[in-house]
């Protein structure tokens, strides 16, 4: 799902292609996103693929939560790139979610596993959602 959108017009740092996703996301969808940020790096393949799952994260909070806001923050270290998406929206119980919903599983989860990261996903009904999405930097 999504995987071969670009994302942005030339963008080369993790802050510029958040802010284009941010902007798709509240363009398409008429929800707010604010986002805020704990550095920046340029654009890597695994970088890449955390904005891409950052999208689909941002994505689902804007289609599912019912909330007029999403929060959105990056993070870079020496050694990981991390971005949080949050709600305080509807929430979801994983076990609800049909089998052939394959949002989560291939477009988020299935993504940062094959850039070698990981993806958290919490969530309980009325409790809203949190995303944590993170890959390991990659030596220059």
């Amino acid at each position: 799902l999504y995987g071969d959108l670009p994302l942005g017009d030339g963008a080369a740092s993790l802050g510029a292609a958040l802010a284009a996703a941010a902007a798709d996301v509240e363009e398409v969808h008429g929800v707010r996103v604010e986002l805020a940020s704990g550095g920046d790096c340029p654009l890597d393949d695994s970088v890449e693929a955390l904005v891409l799952a950052a999208r689909e994260a941002m994505r689902n909070a804007a289609k599912f939560a019912d909330t007029e806001r999403i929060d959105v923050y990056a993070e870079v270290t020496d050694d990981a790139v991390a971005v949080f998406v949050h709600d305080r929206g509807a929430g979801f119980d994983r076990a609800a979610v049909p089998p052939d919903r394959r949002g989560l599983v291939d477009s988020i989860e299935g993504r940062l596993e094959r850039a070698g990261g990981q993806a958290t996903i919490v969530s309980a009904p009325g409790e809203g959602t949190e995303v944590e999405l993170r890959v390991p930097r990659r030596s220059s």
